[in-house]
């Protein structure tokens, strides 16, 4: 019986998909008549993600009913469903939230392999080597993409504060600081400053991700600036990628 059950699962969220993508979202997607408290660009976005979304999550109760280990079904559905609402609405703060309650359940259940964790901390690391390049570059009197990466003011491109050299190299500094705690981490560093180093890293990123509710991050409430289309798409993801290498290297190296 579980195995119809589950069965049944599957066919309705294949249906759901694929008659409300032709019957429902794309009629109604071409009308230009409906609106809600968000622009259109975004509501549209987010309804395809959460139409579809809910198939995905049926399919997820399909497995439940196969026998499938709960914590593994539950942060294959979260981290599927980050990857998805990034991808059609970057700038939703849902993504973050459910990314981390995905690793956080596959952890519980011990199923992130070593690999995993030391190509994320790889990956972080590689990417906080790169930052640094493209800062050390700035800090030499090169503009490009300085003026995406600033905040800027509601509706222009007026950036908040002009960055001279010194702090652009206190940032690259920053990055080859994580990038060699993370590695010493990574390594199995002994000391336990080495990990309070890496708790602090972890904690500073995380809350770079939230932002700081105007600006920044994934609470700003300044949307309509280059540099905040920037930071959905690319800024904040980034510093994302750089708290998963820290989580990482903290539990592959522990």
């Amino acid at each position: 019986m579980s195995l119809a059950a589950a069965l049944l699962l599957a066919l309705v969220g294949l249906v759901h998909s694929a008659l409300g993508e032709v019957a429902v979202l794309r009629p109604l997607i071409a009308s230009p008549g409906w609106k809600i408290g968000i622009p259109r660009r975004y509501a549209d976005r987010l309804l395809r993600a959460a139409w579809h979304l809910t198939s995905v999550a049926w399919w997820a109760l399909a497995g439940v009913l196969l026998g499938w280990p709960v914590p593994v079904v539950v942060g294959a559905l979260c981290l599927v469903s980050g990857a998805v609402i990034f991808a059609f609405v970057p700038g939703h703060l849902a993504w973050p939230f459910f990314t981390a309650a995905g690793v956080l359940a596959l952890a519980s259940d011990g199923a992130i392999p070593a690999w995993a964790l030391g190509g994320a901390t790889a990956l972080a690391v590689a990417a906080a080597v790169v930052a640094a390049g493209v800062h050390v570059a700035w800090a030499a009197g090169s503009r490009a993409g300085v003026a995406d990466a600033v905040p800027q003011r509601a509706g222009t491109r007026q950036p908040l504060w002009s960055p001279g050299p010194v702090p652009i190299v206190g940032v690259v500094i920053a990055l080859v600081a994580y990038a060699v705690v993370v590695v010493a981490l990574a390594l199995g560093a002994d000391g336990a400053w080495w990990r309070w180093l890496g708790v602090a890293a972890l904690v500073l990123l995380v809350a770079r991700v939230v932002g700081d509710g105007r600006y920044v991050g994934v609470l700003k409430r300044v949307r309509d600036t280059r540099f905040a289309r920037a930071d959905d798409r690319y800024w904040t993801p980034v510093v994302g990628l750089l708290a998963a290498g820290a989580g990482a290297a903290l539990a592959f190296g522990g």
